[in-house]
């Protein structure tokens, strides 16, 4: 008998292989204009070392992960390296055991092209019908935290618990008692045998420090004797922490307190060609026609120009002039540079109509991919904020001026978890940078393509906290 995880795995892999069936196919047809039979052996050598590879490089990049853990925007980035590395592999392969590898070289791309643009709708659609099936049936996976300090209490308060696919977290247990979980501390670790076995727990997610090993240890070693599965909370949450960097200057170890990424000019150049790559892309297939719709949008709901520009801080604290859509209706002593700046609030009466519908989108931040493609920002990066308000807050707000060490984004990992809008507290702003410096210390391709896509999503679902 198959367990629920099972059938889910077994069920993602089946409706790829159906999925590749039917691009492969389609793939073909594109390629002679016709449908070939898939019997045909050379198309059989070439489907079938498909399938092993997609199988294979699936298993080595984890892209069947548990879709509870990992987001959606995390799964399209796996997706991402597992679709490159197949195509690579197949070519090879074909150019390997293929003296005439030209033949098929048009069908293989037609066949990647078409996998790239289905098969992220399908996983998508595939999480939306698991999130509902769970929710009619009222099926939710019990869970038990070990560990009771900071990184326990982020998890438990903005962690996985709060996703569709619903969590009931069983309790806590720590050595030390605690308050702060709404009545969820059931005892110390010494009760763990007993818990689980008093319990109906289905994963145990393990929150200590990484140093605590002796406590780890015995954790797996309880869970593994009672069958129980156990994940590790990494604490990838404290934000903003220097990152080290150890070099070696006239013989003498250096330790550098913190080292990003981009420093590297290589780094540097990569992400700067996306940039282009991308910005040219979006501007002639999109931004080329929806950009007039939305002109007259906004032409037609209030007097005023249509974009509005605004001095920011940029790399290295350069001043930019940053690009929106106009949202909001203009004021006779209004002027563009930023003077009587005032944060844009929760059903703010200055926001015109249009203006709404295009913040509560994001699409009012298009015209910034003109930024981008002229050097003075990024499409991921940190959100250059309007001088008023870094005056305001580099002084009380720690680390503040590193965010302009990196140049702006359009979107970045504060935004993309939530933290965008007004901010209220300054722990609004804390957290925002605390995110923006975790991105700059983990930048990577790879990261810049979560985002991407995590930002897609949360266009097409709304952001409550885009007003």
């Amino acid at each position: 008998m198959f367990k629920g995880t099972q059938v889910n795995y077994l069920a993602r892999i089946i409706l790829d292989y159906i999925l590749l069936l039917f691009c492969f196919a389609l793939a073909s047809f594109i390629d002679t204009g016709k449908f070939l039979p898939i019997l045909w052996p050379p198309l059989v050598f070439v489907f079938g070392s498909s399938l092993l590879i997609w199988y294979i490089s699936a298993r080595i990049f984890l892209l069947y992960g548990e879709i509870t853990i990992f987001s959606f925007s995390q799964e399209m980035t796996v997706f991402l390296r597992h679709l490159a590395t197949h195509l690579l592999l197949l070519i090879f392969l074909l150019f390997l055991f293929y003296e005439e590898f030209y033949i098929y070289r048009s069908l293989v791309f037609y066949y990647h092209i078409l996998i790239f643009a289905t098969i992220p709708f399908l996983k998508y659609f595939y999480r939306v019908t698991v999130a509902f099936v769970r929710k009619q049936y009222k099926y939710e996976k019990n869970i038990l935290i070990v560990g009771a300090g900071s990184l326990a209490a982020n998890f438990y308060r903005t962690g996985i618990l709060n996703n569709d696919l619903k969590y009931n977290l069983v309790g806590v247990i720590d050595d030390t008692e605690h308050h702060s979980f709404n009545g969820k501390y059931l005892g110390q670790l010494h009760q763990l045998p007993d818990l689980l076995k008093h319990n109906n727990i289905d994963e145990v997610f393990l929150a200590v420090p990484n140093d605590e090993t002796e406590k780890i240890d015995y954790v797996i070693d309880v869970c593994e004797k009672n069958a129980k599965r156990v994940s590790l909370i990494q604490d990838f949450g404290r934000h903003g922490l220097p990152s080290l960097k150890v070099t070696n200057y006239a013989g003498f170890p250096v330790v550098g307190l913190r080292y990003f990424p981009l420093d590297e000019a290589e780094n540097r150049f990569f992400k700067r060609i996306f940039d282009i790559l991308f910005s040219i892309a979006f501007l002639v297939l999109i931004y080329s026609w929806l950009a007039p719709i939305i002109a007259l949008a906004i032409k037609l709901n209030s007097r005023g120009p249509i974009l509005f520009k605004q001095e920011r801080w940029g790399l290295n604290n350069r001043k930019i002039i940053c690009y929106k859509f106009r949202t909001m209706y203009m004021r006779k002593e209004e002027d563009e540079g930023g003077n009587g700046f005032e944060q844009a609030r929760r059903n703010d009466k200055r926001v015109t109509g249009v203006g709404r519908f295009l913040r509560k989108t994001s699409l009012d931040e298009l015209p910034q991919f003109i930024n981008v493609l002229s050097g003075s920002m990024s499409i991921v990066g940190p959100r250059p904020h309007p001088i008023p308000l870094s005056l305001e807050s580099k002084d009380i707000i720690p680390n503040y001026m590193l965010r302009h060490l990196v140049k702006p984004g359009i979107t970045g990992w504060a935004q993309v978890n939530g933290s965008r809008g007004e901010t209220i507290h300054p722990d609004d702003m804390r957290k925002r940078v605390n995110y923006d410096l975790w991105y700059i210390e983990n930048w990577s391709f790879w990261l810049d393509c979560q985002i991407i896509f995590q930002t897609i999503v949360n266009m097409i679902k709304g952001d409550e906290n885009a007003y």
